[in-house]
Formats: structure tokens, C-alpha cells, sequence
């Protein structure tokens, strides 16, 4: 289940692994390709109009399409006791995806604000998860995440991440 709450830096140490996130510089050569071959035909042609489409399709290619790197949280140890600190040393995004993994008969995650991860309580209203499994997208600026079962969060299970 992905949810919209909570994107990594161009430091290539600190992004996900080639498995783990989609590559942009792929589909824009792809597609510029493709415009350069209309605009090799419509050359050939001098038609104006078939120019003009092909140089505003590469002027809208060339924003960037944005696309989510995922990072499982903890990475192979999952989300457990003293993840506090995973986050240190890597850059987010907003759009990037959390992988939260977990036994859920164990732990769960809760989406909180900075109220609720400095005091480890659950305010009313917050986001619970609960499969074990669990795909969180990051929003820009601060997300927060807690396991509410007893003494957990209190345990270092609890995590702050800031996207940009």
C-alpha cells in the first residue's frame, strides 16, 4: 500500500541501488531519440509546423519527469528497535518511497507529527500501518514515523526523515 506522506540527493553514495529505483537519464535519451528522428524527417520536408512540435516536445522533455527512489528502512535488519539513526547520511526527496518491513504481529507504523515522535504518543487521527509491508511516499519537509506498541518508540523505534 503506498500512501502520500514523505525524495534522495544526487549523491550517488546515498542513493538506492540501480535494483532499488528507476533511472531518469533512461527515458530521456529514449524519447529524445525520438524527437530528433521526427526532427530529422520534418527537415528533410522544411515543414515548419512538424519543427515546432518536435522543439516544444523536447523543451517539455527536458523537465525533469520525476520518479521515486526506495529505501527500505533499516535496510536488510527492517524496521526495528535503534533505526533512529538509519536516516544519517542520506538525502531524501519528496515522491521518494519508504519500505517499511516488518512483523506485524510485532510492530506497526504510525505516521506522526513532531509532537507525536518526540513524546511517542499516537495523537488522534494518525496513519497506522499495520501489513508489514509497507510503502509510505515522502511529502517535502519533516516525516515522522513511530511503532505505538508499548515501549518501542521509547526503544529508538522511530524515525525522522526531511525530503526536499
Amino acid at each position: 500500500m503506498t500512501s502520500s506522506i514523505y525524495r534522495p540527493s544526487s549523491s550517488a553514495s546515498h542513493r538506492p541501488s540501480p535494483s532499488t529505483r528507476h533511472t531518469r537519464h533512461s527515458h530521456f535519451c529514449f524519447i529524445c531519440s525520438i524527437s530528433l528522428s521526427f526532427l530529422r524527417m520534418s527537415q528533410g520536408r522544411g515543414s515548419a509546423v512538424a519543427t515546432l512540435m518536435v522543439m516544444s516536445l523536447l523543451v517539455l522533455l527536458h523537465c525533469e519527469v520525476a520518479e521515486a527512489a526506495t529505501y527500505t528502512v533499516g535496510g536488510a535488519g527492517g524496521w526495528t528497535f535503534n533505526v533512529v539513526g538509519w536516516p544519517k547520511g542520506k538525502s531524501f526527496r519528496a515522491g521518494d518511497i519508504l519500505q517499511f518491513n516488518y512483523d506485524p504481529s510485532s510492530h506497526n507504523v504510525v505516521g506522526v507529527g513532531r509532537v507525536g515522535y518526540s513524546t511517542c504518543k499516537t495523537l488522534q487521527g494518525a496513519k497506522v500501518y499495520q501489513t508489514g509491508n509497507d510503502k509510505i511516499r515522502l511529502v517535502k519537509g519533516q516525516n515522522f514515523f513511530i511503532c505505538n506498541f508499548p515501549g518501542h518508540c521509547e526503544s529508538g523505534m522511530k524515525l525522522a526523515v526531511t525530503a526536499v
